[in-house]
């Protein structure tokens, strides 16, 4: 696959490789990654990240390694690995990796399962604005039947979003009515969560809009109810990091009702 987000360092590090010594326990990027257990995408990801983290643009890195450092780990977390960047004016900078508390389950540097997730369901959450229990919210009643029957649910059995670029996107799905302002269903799975032509980060998130311009955000239990069907509009909103020709997002059994 093409990792769009470590070409550039990948095509230096053809010509640059040699510039590092190799360790007992390290060596140079991307030749030591299989010997230390990290796959192809995993390894581009830890070195990305120790550039970020050490806020060094990608055009002034001329080689990396992973320099032996035996691991460590303290509570709440552990040292996953050590990098030294190599750059263009001569210097170089080390930067620890490190993989604290709980980690998410795309998280393609911490994650030893990494999966993208598709985010939905209903905000169960008691809002409070004052001291609980007298400042907190009460749920809004039921909506009414005669307009539950008159709602529109969205209901989309397949969508596939062809990728062709890193980035954010913003994909329109379509538009539903919510028996009187209230939701009750926002899901859908993807096909394949583990793919190897692209990845996102942070999940997709099933983003449902108000298109009335004075309505509250949607989302929670507690939301202020509307008086009849409530219009609103659907989106898909999500970050893909690194993609190759021909990826395509495959989404189905989308509801929001």
């Amino acid at each position: 696959m093409t990792v769009v987000r470590a070409a550039g360092l990948v095509a230096l590090l053809v010509a640059g490789c040699g510039l590092l010594p190799a360790g007992p326990a390290g060596g140079p990027y991307p030749e030591a990654c299989a010997r230390l257990g990290f796959d192809e995408r995993r390894c581009a990801a830890i070195v990305a990240r120790a550039r970020e983290a050490a806020g060094i643009a990608e055009s002034d890195v001329l080689a990396a390694e992973f320099v032996p450092d035996g691991g460590r780990s303290e509570l709440g977390g552990y040292r996953l690995a050590t990098v030294r960047l190599a750059l263009r004016d001569g210097t170089d900078r080390t930067q620890e990796i490190w993989c604290v508390g709980i980690t998410v389950p795309d998280d393609l540097v911490c994650h030893d399962d990494p999966a993208i997730t598709i985010g939905g369901g209903v905000d169960q959450d008691v809002p409070c604005t004052g001291e609980p229990p007298a400042g907190c919210a009460t749920l809004p009643p039921s909506p009414r039947a005669d307009v539950v029957a008159r709602a529109q649910p969205l209901i989309v059995p397949a969508l596939d979003v062809p990728l062709d670029r890193v980035g954010g996107y913003e994909i329109r799905v379509g538009e539903a009515g919510l028996p009187d302002g209230a939701l009750s269903d926002r899901s859908a799975r993807l096909v394949d969560p583990r793919p190897v032509s692209y990845w996102i980060e942070g999940g997709v998130r099933i983003d449902v809009r108000p298109a009335l311009a004075d309505r509250p955000p949607v989302g929670s239990v507690y939301r202020d109810p509307h008086d009849g069907v409530e219009p609103v509009v659907v989106y898909l909103v999500f970050e893909v990091t690194d993609v190759s020709p021909g990826a395509v997002l495959q989404i189905r059994d989308i509801v929001v009702r």
